[in-house]
C-alpha cells in the first residue's frame, strides 16, 4: 500500500526522519511490531542485525512473509521527539516504515482516529496520590 492509498483509506499516515531522510510511516495499532521497508533500509544504510530465527509475518492480504533481519534501536524522530525502535526489515513495498503496537505502547502514544492525528504523553508516569494526598486536593478545592 502506498502512502497515499494507506491516507485515502483513512488510516494514519505521517512522515518520520530516519538518518536525516523523510520517510512516509504508517501509524498502524493492528500491527503488533515495527517495520522497515528493505529498499528504505539500503538507501539510508542503517545497520542491520540478523535474527537466530525467522520471523513469520502474516500480511493484511493474507500472505505470509518471512524475515530474520532487524534495525535494532534505530533512531527514528516523530514530530520532533526521537525514539529508539527496533525496525523489523521487510521486503516488501510502499510505504517506507510502519510503526506498530510495540512503539505506540512502550511510548504511551495514543492516535485520535477522528481528528487522524498522534497523542503524546506529557509526563513519564502519572502521579499518584495516597488517600491523605486526595483529601488535601480535596479541602484545596482541586
Amino acid at each position: 500500500m502506498t502512502g497515499s492509498k494507506a491516507a485515502g483509506a483513512g488510516y494514519l499516515v505521517g512522515c518520520c526522519v530516519i538518518s536525516g531522510k523523510a520517510c512516509c510511516v504508517l501509524f498502524d495499532s493492528r500491527a503488533t511490531h515495527s517495520f522497515v521497508l528493505e529498499s528504505c533500509v539500503r538507501e539510508l544504510g542503517l545497520p542491520v542485525c540478523e535474527l537466530l530465527f525467522d520471523l513469520v509475518v502474516s500480511t493484511p492480504t493474507s500472505w505470509l512473509v518471512r524475515t530474520s533481519s532487524v534495525c535494532a534501536r534505530s533512531p527514528v524522530e516523530v514530530e520532533g521527539r526521537v525514539y529508539k525502535v527496533n525496525l523489523i526489515c521487510f521486503p516488501l513495498q510502499g510505504l517506507d516504515v510502519i510503526l506498530g503496537m510495540d512503539w505506540l505502547s512502550a511510548n504511551r502514544v495514543l492516535i485520535d482516529c477522528r481528528e487522524k492525528k498522534l497523542l503524546f504523553s506529557n509526563s513519564e508516569e502519572p502521579e499518584l496520590l495516597s488517600s491523605h494526598g486526595v483529601m488535601k486536593e480535596i479541602r484545596d478545592d482541586a
